[in-house]
């Protein structure tokens, strides 16, 4: 085992020669998996397996409070919000939590998972384990009634989430929180990261209804400055992106957002972005995420895939045909990867 710093502080990292395991959910119950760092071979099926009413809308890795790996989806039902899993590959093997209000990200650091999503609860979920859930009363921040999308943490005890132009942050792992920044011109953040010592949140509609599109750069979850890119350029309708260790450079993160068949690519922390277009294998790009080693997997509608191995400069079709889910293909709308975050 291995340690790196982070946010004044080191972290534990695992490493293994084994190769990574990609996990993807999406709509009516879609669950699939690939491994490798070329991943083209996919099995899909369908979770529950009567899932008309079931689609997911994330996926999250982690551990399940004893050190073991865990999965845990989120889902748009008002019964089975959220489920957990120890292996991504069994169809059968996961478990189903019915927790109050929908929540439509998750993410595990430093022995806590957290999931944020409707605000008509004004609660923050938070597990040690993925399967036993408690909430967090938020309702003096005063949120709007914007469903939560983005969030993202440092693996230590600082977490960020985004709601509308606003960034809300904890420095002690979820048990309270506070606006972070405001940036009060009518953006909308979609999602947020963490690498490399620098928070990340993308927004569209920065200025205006279709304007622009920009990613912010901050240094720390307790200070309130942020550096805005300029316009990636991007679309309005853009709302993935994810943060990585830089292969060129051990102090650089490289940061992608995906949209359609494009994509918008910084290799220096958020500072500076290259726009590629038409470089997706497949259009309607939906998720993206990175293994920490210069490997990106992004996914698109119809159960298609594709992925990049030289830190997301080229990319290549991951599906000759979309997944199969039992019968027919799904919109895939998360792809994660069996690797602790941060990356």
């Amino acid at each position: 085992m291995t340690y790196k710093f982070q946010m004044n502080h080191w972290l534990e990292v695992i490493t293994s020669s084994a190769p990574p395991t990609w996990g993807v959910v999406g709509a009516d119950g879609a669950v699939g998996y690939a491994t490798g760092s070329e991943p083209t071979t996919w099995t899909g099926y369908r979770s529950p397996a009567d899932a008309s009413a079931n689609d997911h809308t994330d996926l999250g890795y982690g551990e399940d409070g004893s050190g073991n790996n865990r999965w845990v989806r989120t889902t748009s039902n008002n019964n089975l919000e959220l489920a957990y899993t120890d292996d991504i590959t069994d169809s059968s093997a996961w478990n189903n939590v019915n927790v109050t209000g929908r929540r439509y990200n998750v993410k595990w650091a430093n022995d806590k998972w957290i999931a944020i999503g409707s605000t008509s609860e004004d609660d923050i979920l938070t597990s040690t384990d993925g399967a036993t859930w408690n909430s967090v009363d938020v309702s003096g921040l005063g949120l709007s009634n914007t469903n939560i999308t983005s969030l993202a943490t440092d693996g230590g005890n600082n977490w960020i989430f985004g709601q509308s132009a606003k960034v809300y942050a904890s420095t002690d792992h979820g048990v309270n929180w506070f606006m972070l920044k405001d940036f009060a011109d009518g953006s909308i953040i979609h999602e947020a990261a963490y690498s490399n010592n620098k928070w990340y949140v993308f927004r569209t509609d920065v200025g205006g209804s279709n304007v622009a599109e920009k990613v912010g750069v901050a240094a720390s979850a307790s200070s309130g400055s942020w550096t805005d890119s300029a316009d990636l350029n991007i679309g309005d309708v853009a709302r993935a992106m994810f943060a990585s260790v830089s292969t060129g450079s051990a102090s650089e993160s490289t940061v992608i957002v995906v949209n359609s068949n494009d994509v918008a690519r910084s290799v220096d922390s958020g500072a500076n972005f290259t726009k590629l277009n038409n470089v997706l294998s497949h259009g309607s790009a939906r998720s993206v995420t990175s293994d920490g080693d210069g490997n990106w997997v992004v996914s698109h509608d119809d159960g298609r895939m594709s992925f990049s191995n030289d830190d997301g400069e080229t990319w290549s079709s991951g599906t000759a045909s979309g997944i199969q889910f039992g019968t027919g293909t799904e919109d895939i709308d998360a792809v994660a990867v069996d690797k602790i975050l941060p990356l």
